[in-house]
């Protein structure tokens, strides 16, 4: 074998840009997945907002001791510090995923790892405020500290069995669906 002849082959052989085949999906699959969870985010978003809102004017017009101000005030600090972390993180990935090309399979792994790891984040972020809303309210009452840990242990417990389940009906359909997506989409090939 002539590695000159074999130089002058590769040369001459002009295969062209082959266009890669590109995996679609249905997009009005994906389209009305995706519209869902942006509605439901955009709902969450704004009850929320509303609940905090009713939150602090509920705390306010009930103080009864220097000792409530100082408990509510901490702790509405800290749920505002939260509550704007993590919804700024949300509000990058509503945004986020109103951009992609839903018709596209490489855009559905990353919205669906995506949404896993947000509700991650949000279960989280849930988890921590129930104790500092749970403070916010005995706090305005002005009630014995030992009522106050009780209630902040009740209320996390209970907090966390109803949050689990609220997400799951909220997000997780979403999240299934678009994975079953996936799914279809790894057998097609």
């Amino acid at each position: 074998m002539n590695f000159d002849s074999l130089k002058g082959a590769w040369a001459d052989d002009k295969a062209g840009d082959i266009p890669l085949p590109i995996r679609k999906v249905p997009l009005s699959e994906t389209h009305s997945i995706v519209s869902k969870l942006r509605r439901n985010m955009k709902r969450e978003f704004i009850s929320q907002a509303i609940g905090f809102v009713f939150l602090i004017l509920v705390a306010l017009r009930s103080f009864k001791n220097t000792w409530s101000v100082f408990i509510v005030s901490i702790a509405i600090f800290l749920l505002l510090a939260q509550t704007m972390y993590y919804f700024s993180r949300f509000y990058l990935f509503y945004k986020a995923i109103g951009r992609y090309d839903l018709s596209l399979r490489k855009s559905i792994y990353h919205i669906a790892y995506e949404l896993e790891l947000n509700i991650e984040i949000y279960k989280g972020f849930n988890y921590s405020i129930w104790p500092l809303v749970v403070l916010i309210i005995i706090g305005s009452m002005s009630t014995s500290l030992l009522v106050i840990l009780i209630g902040l242990g009740v209320a996390q417990i209970i907090s966390f069995f109803l949050f689990k389940l609220y997400v799951r009906t909220r997000y997780g359909k979403q999240l299934a669906e678009l994975k079953k997506i996936m799914e279809d989409l790894e057998t097609e090939e």
